[in-house]
């Protein structure tokens, strides 16, 4: 219901390496905080691992009183939560600021070896909303620690800014209303938070948590769930942690700004990064943080691709973060010492346009030169027929739902024989964006063949199918699914009545484990993307005319399509929204889906939706293929 992105760090930087502070005990100290208290990178947790909460690791109870102290607050923050998993726990601030007083056991609370234990309560607090506010208190400058915490652990080699302010801000699923029902315990937690956070906060944060509130009841209404009310308001509340930190706790350290204002490996500031999110509150912080003269030449920075933070937030339909970060260019702001920063450029340029990066397509480009020996997915489809499937037909489709036909695809489209993985990489991947490859399923003929309906059935007529109508039936209104085999799926499937297409939405999804037998033919990665990405898992799909998935979001996915024509529906990461009803449901509701941007994906057409995008498809006529979802280490922007 509730999905917080796996701890991991940031995809894109590199492991930071241990220091090695002055003292060979600090150091041994400090590894070996560092290993028991941060999770393992992208490792699932066992039910033993996190019994005080998301992120919350074993505790460090037997060592030093305090660290037992410690130990005990962050245990007793969690315990409403049963045991359970979640990122609502509550530290009593009182004995959580009493434990980190050490005097009496005679700790020097500037140095390295105590700093280690101030950066472990400081790392678990980032990781639970309700403690974001006891980050104020715990870095108070009146705090001995404060300063050198800043100077020597804020400001050493191996701190990363980064996860600091680009967090696993909790993306909804569901309603509260909902949560209520299915998770009790998580649906109390948030609520007790929200009553925290509405009697501490300002009129602008009572605000936020209203529209929440109102959107949720609206949402409960409509069969949907909009993810960004709630985000809006995580990033209200944690963003004034962030300018303590910035503004107040390490105001005049040297180091710690320097940090700050460092880039990461693809020239990302910690301003593009919050600008990706949408986190509007977060780039007024950052930006707050600065000194006046030094805002300009940050805002101005650009990335190793030539974006500047302003045009990762527009990549994302965050209007409300372009006005943020550009209230900070208004007349006077940059006055002051600007010694040592560069000019800011009067008229920026605009990002680059990423398709043209790609190579021309060829007069003689394969598409349209099919041979008898030809590999190429669109000459696989084409010398297959339609493999026995119905042929691919609008009819039926009000043309509101359609694309124009003068323009089929109103994302960034190119053939096959242009695809070039450093430009996809760099231009799609990481700065989100769609793109439709003509082609780029790269099925040679003999795997093409597979996905004919004569070669599926030999293959895999036994096999059992789940069918749905939408892929959350089941957890929203606890539909069952039907189950079928292949072969009396595919029986359903020609059957079915042309005019009674929007009655019978069953249609087949199934992901594919890795003990997959009938079905692993289709798991395999197209071969313009094979090696050259993170292949996280794959999905069989299997549909006739009118069915598909309904609008969601989740990790980058690139879907190929065998046989058939789909219709797609895209709505970039500002308005991230899941629907808990058919695709059909939805456009018919709707009109078509009149903001999405719409794409015909044609057989052989391989589809690719960046992360954070919103999604929705259906069939026009059968069509059947595979989905796969996948990462990179350093181009896929994770929290």
């Amino acid at each position: 219901a509730l999905q917080p992105t796996p701890l991991h760090p940031v995809a894109f930087d590199s492991a930071p390496e241990m220091p090695w502070p002055r003292s060979t005990v600090a150091a041994l100290l400090a590894a070996a905080l560092a290993a028991r208290i941060l999770p393992a990178a992208g490792r699932k947790p066992k039910p033993g691992d996190m019994p005080k909460g998301m992120g919350m690791p074993p505790g460090l109870a037997g060592g030093p009183p305090w660290r037992q102290a410690i130990d005990k607050v962050f245990t007793e923050a969690c315990s409403m939560n049963r045991g359970a998993p979640s990122v609502f726990c509550f530290p009593e601030k009182k004995a959580l600021l009493n434990a980190l007083q050490v005097e009496q056991f005679g700790i020097d609370m500037t140095g390295e070896t105590y700093l280690m234990d101030v950066y472990v309560v400081v790392n678990q607090l980032l990781m639970w909303p309700p403690g974001w506010s006891l980050l104020i208190d715990v870095l108070d400058p009146k705090e001995p620690w404060t300063r050198p915490f800043c100077d020597k652990i804020i400001g050493g080699p191996w701190w990363q800014f980064v996860p600091v302010v680009r967090k696993s801000f909790i993306t909804p699923r569901t309603t509260l209303v909902q949560l209520e029902k299915d998770a009790p315990h998580v649906a109390a937690g948030m609520t007790r938070w929200l009553e925290d956070i509405r009697k501490s906060g300002n009129a602008h944060t009572q605000k936020l948590i209203k529209e929440f509130k109102d959107n949720d009841a609206e949402d409960a209404k409509s069969q949907r769930c909009t993810a960004r009310p709630m985000m809006r308001m995580m990033q209200q509340v944690h963003a004034k942690a962030v300018q303590h930190i910035l503004g107040t706790a390490c105001k005049g350290s040297k180091p710690a700004m320097a940090k700050f204002m460092q880039n990461d490996m693809n020239g990302l500031t910690v301003l593009h990064h919050v600008a990706s999110l949408g986190d509007a509150a977060g780039a007024k912080a950052i930006l707050k943080g600065l000194p006046k003269a030094s805002r300009a030449e940050f805002i101005g920075r650009r990335d190793k691709a030539g974006y500047t933070a302003e045009d990762w937030a527009r990549l994302g339909d965050f209007n409300d973060t372009v006005e943020a970060i550009g209230s900070f260019l208004k007349k006077g702001e940059t006055e002051g010492d600007t010694e040592g920063a560069p000019t800011p450029e009067a008229e920026p340029t605009a990002a680059p346009e990423p398709a043209t990066h790609f190579p021309a397509a060829g007069a003689d480009d394969e598409a349209a030169t099919c041979g008898s020996d030809s590999a190429s997915a669109a000459c696989s489809s084409s010398l297959l027929g339609h493999g026995g499937w119905r042929a691919p037909t609008n009819a039926g489709v009000p043309s509101a739902w359609l694309p124009p036909s003068e323009q089929p695809c109103a994302l960034d489209a190119i053939e096959v024989s242009q695809f070039d993985i450093d430009v996809f990489l760099a231009h799609y991947m990481l700065h989100p964006r769609p793109l439709l490859v003509r082609g780029g399923a790269g099925l040679p003929a003999e795997l093409a063949r597979n996905f004919t309906k004569p070669r599926l059935l030999e293959l895999a007529a036994d096999r059992k199918a789940e069918l749905h109508r939408f892929p959350t039936e089941r957890e929203f209104d606890g539909s069952k699914p039907q189950v079928k085999t292949l072969e009396e799926y595919v029986e359903s499937l020609e059957q079915r009545a042309e005019g009674a297409a929007s009655k019978k939405l069953h249609f087949m999804y199934s992901r594919l484990l890795p003990e997959e037998s009938y079905l692993n033919f289709s798991a395999k990665l197209p071969p313009i993307l094979d090696g050259k990405v993170d292949h996280i898992g794959s999905a069989f799909f299997l549909g006739g005319t009118l069915m598909g998935v309904p609008p969601h979001h989740k990790a980058p996915t690139a879907s190929s399509l065998a046989f058939g024509r789909k219709l797609w529906f895209l709505e970039p990461p500002g308005r991230e929204v899941v629907m808990h009803e058919t695709a059909y449901q939805h456009l018919v509701r709707t009109g078509g889906a009149p903001s999405a941007r719409r794409c015909l994906q044609e057989a052989g057409d391989l589809m690719f939706v960046p992360r954070g995008w919103t999604q929705s498809w259906i069939c026009l006529g059968d069509c059947i293929g595979a989905t796969h979802e996948f990462s990179h280490t350093n181009w896929d922007l994770r929290d």
